[in-house]
């Protein structure tokens, strides 16, 4: 964007400020298991900023983008928010700004709520804050974007016309690929700032193209799948690979995949619709097929030599030495509050969307009570120091029961195949022989689409 030379520098981060970001991304990194933020250079270091990001995840969209921002964000929240005993001081405290929705027979009172809410948005980007806004109005859980709403773009063109100063519109992609499964994964992708010239800011249909330009940012930071059933063959699809590569790919590594994935699918569904169909059916006999057996792709590729089973046995035995008793007090400890919040958080959620917000409450709420009641209990029982030493060894087993979770399932999991395959040593061959053809079946397509997108181009 054209801005001018007296950019404002941004206000210093206060203590507070400093300190949400720390719990954002405390909740964020306990929450998910992976956890990704890339696209940081395209963020200012100063100057007035709106993020317009997509809305799939409720109020931990707004956490997970502080978490991932290094400056402090003031996001704009639906009004209601701001009535709840909960919520309220939480907003007040990161200074959001309500935004009211029109009521029949209010419609003076909410447009005039509404002024005050924009004054304020103008008054912060002229400090050079940051402003995070949800162009789709709502969170969902459809697998591609909503059509955008226009706020984000008359806030930037309001700015513009009370400053001559244009902010940095910046696309912000939210990517959960296992939303509402607790340790999961979440990336955070920051496009480059919108292009926008003072010239596009003075045209008549200014908001509707720069909404525009905003959903096209959106559209290359975002999966946009037709389905979720298309979502969830593609996801296989790319299991097939990466799990035989043995290389651990980074969250944008994988999401660039399944993007090439979603355009490749769309091409071939098209040219060759009957093709794809009989190809996703194969798919999803042979990974059902693995999963009767409870076999990962992986297993297929090893070769049980007695070097790699000693290996694995000394590393095993350390695990449950060293590592285990401290993952199993941290269970013990941990495993009444994380079942009430798992329990109230299917209770109450409503959609999928609601999942992880749910679950994010009630696990700050049921984890502090509970373990701040087990403390106290120790305290009135052994004194001070033993309070203390309990208290530590809550946060420091609970996190080592946390990390080794997957650890602990994949010891399991390899003893179990690896006596499974002597049992019945034709099984793996017999997986080995059908996953072969599948290869060859995807390597012909690979070659139609290669053939095909050349053509076209």
């Amino acid at each position: 964007m054209d801005r001018e030379t007296d950019v404002p520098p941004p206000p210093q981060p206060t203590l507070g400020q400093r300190a949400w970001r720390r719990f954002c991304l405390f909740m964020v990194r306990t929450f998910y298991r992976r956890f990704e933020a890339t696209g940081l250079a395209n963020l200012p270091a100063e100057g007035p900023v709106i993020l317009c990001a997509n809305h799939v995840n409720a109020l931990v969209d707004a956490v997970v983008v502080q978490a991932g921002c290094p400056r402090p964000i003031h996001p704009l929240a639906r009004s209601g928010l701001f009535r709840s005993p909960l919520l309220r001081p939480v907003l007040a405290f990161i200074q959001a700004v309500p935004i009211y929705r029109r009521r029949r027979g209010a419609e003076d009172e909410t447009a005039k709520a509404n002024e005050d809410s924009f004054r304020r948005c103008y008054d912060y980007l002229e400090e050079g804050r940051i402003l995070l806004i949800f162009p789709e109005g709502q969170s969902h859980s459809d697998p591609t974007l909503r059509p955008l709403k226009t706020g984000a773009a008359r806030l930037a063109l309001g700015l513009w016309e009370r400053t001559g100063r244009l902010p940095a519109v910046i696309p912000v992609g939210l990517v959960f690929p296992q939303k509402g499964r607790f340790r999961s994964e979440v990336l955070v992708q920051l496009a480059p700032p919108v292009a926008l010239t003072a010239e596009d800011a003075a045209a008549e249909d200014a908001p509707r193209r720069l909404t525009e330009a905003i959903g096209a940012g959106l559209e290359k930071v975002t999966l946009n799948a037709d389905s979720w059933e298309d979502v969830q063959l593609l996801r296989l699809l790319h299991n097939f690979f990466a799990m035989r590569s043995g290389r651990r790919r980074s969250l944008a590594q994988r999401f660039r995949s399944l993007q090439r994935l979603i355009d490749t699918h769309r091409w071939l569904r098209l040219t060759r619709p009957v093709e794809v169909q009989i190809l996703g059916e194969k798919l999803r006999r042979f990974e059902n097929l693995c999963e009767h057996h409870g076999v990962e792709d992986y297993h297929l590729s090893l070769r049980y030599r007695p070097a790699l089973v000693v290996r694995f046995l000394l590393r095993s035995l350390g695990f449950l030495l060293f590592v285990a008793p401290l993952a199993v007090w941290g269970f013990l400890n941990s495993a009444v509050p994380y079942f009430a919040t798992r329990f109230m958080s299917r209770k109450t959620a409503r959609g999928r969307d609601q999942y992880d917000t749910a679950g994010m409450l009630f696990g700050l709420f049921f984890f502090l009570a509970f373990w701040g009641a087990q403390t106290f209990l120790v305290f009135r029982f052994w004194g001070t120091w033993s309070a203390v030493g309990y208290g530590t060894s809550l946060l420091v087993t609970s996190a080592v029961a946390l990390r080794v979770g997957k650890e602990r399932k994949r010891i399991t999991e390899n003893v179990r195949v690896f006596l499974l395959f002597l049992r019945r040593r034709e099984l793996q061959s017999y997986l080995r022989t059908k996953r072969q053809e599948l290869e060859v079946e995807l390597a012909r397509m690979a070659r139609l689409t290669r053939s095909g997108v050349g053509g076209a181009s």
